[in-house]
């Protein structure tokens, strides 16, 4: 390869792929029950298991229809929560300004009446709310109404044990939410199955690496990534750029240690 396509090829690998994966297609499932059964949930899991990709695939496929001079369909809308702590205003503000409408000033009812106009306006059917473990728990009341006031179906994402002992604290969201998807490690036969459709998929080398047949590299990366889907993407693209940069086709052991050794989880 040219040192112009080694330049494409490594800014392939820094763009974000998001692959069909097992655990997509069945999260992609149950929401479907959800919406179909009109029953709010929770989509819990460890952090780095894939909970904000698999959201934003299924937010894709249900992607927003624009009709001229008429407000956007959105029948799933996803909005990611950021900061320590969401209080009910900006929940609101979040709902809307994903919407792409201007939240405006306000105080909290009128920011709240806001959000349930454009939300019916916008024929939202499923509200997905990631990062939803930063709620809150005076906006709690506020998610639960979605449902009752605006007849939408709210899923709550987030790491298992802040989000379950976020809502266990009242009841009622908490009854309101026990349908739950649980976002799994990749272990055994599927770990080395996700690395093989990654070479496939993600990596796409000049060579072939034969990744998921070498157990010591298997071993290796199960032991830098605890199972962690975001952590082995990261680990096998920065092998990949590290390969073509030193002009090898193909990641062997010595490349990978010479990457992996740069990730190291902190103990819990």
């Amino acid at each position: 390869m040219i040192n112009e396509e080694i330049q494409q090829e490594i800014e392939r690998l820094r763009q974000p792929d998001i692959l069909n994966l097992e655990q997509v297609k069945r999260f992609a499932v149950w929401l479907d029950e959800r919406r179909k059964l009109r029953k709010p949930g929770r989509a819990v899991g460890e952090s780095g298991l894939g909970k904000t990709t698999a959201s934003l695939f299924y937010t894709y496929q249900n992607r927003v229809a624009k009709t001229p001079n008429q407000n956007p369909t959105v029948p799933v809308l996803y909005v990611e929560l950021t900061g320590s702590s969401c209080s009910p205003s900006l929940f609101f503000k979040t709902i809307i300004e994903t919407l792409k409408f201007k939240a405006k000033g306000g105080n909290e009812n009128q920011l709240r009446e806001r959000s349930w106009y454009l939300i019916k306006q916008c024929k939202v059917e499923l509200l997905i709310i990631d990062e939803a473990h930063r709620l809150q728990f005076k906006t709690l009341p506020d998610v639960r109404d979605l449902f009752d006031k605006v007849k939408i179906v709210p899923v709550l994402v987030g790491t298992s044990s802040r989000l379950d002992t976020l809502i266990s604290k009242d009841e009622q969201v908490a009854g309101r939410f026990a349908s739950y998807f649980s976002f799994e490690k990749l272990l055994g036969a599927n770990f080395r199955k996700t690395v093989k459709i990654w070479e496939q998929q993600i990596l796409r080398l000049p060579e072939t690496s034969n990744l998921a047949d070498n157990q010591e590299i298997i071993t290796l990366l199960q032991e830098k990534t605890d199972g962690q889907i975001r952590l082995l993407d990261q680990i096998l693209r920065d092998a990949a750029v590290k390969a073509l940069e030193s002009g090898v086709n193909k990641i062997d052991k010595s490349v990978l240690e010479n990457i992996e050794g740069d990730y190291s989880l902190v103990a819990s």
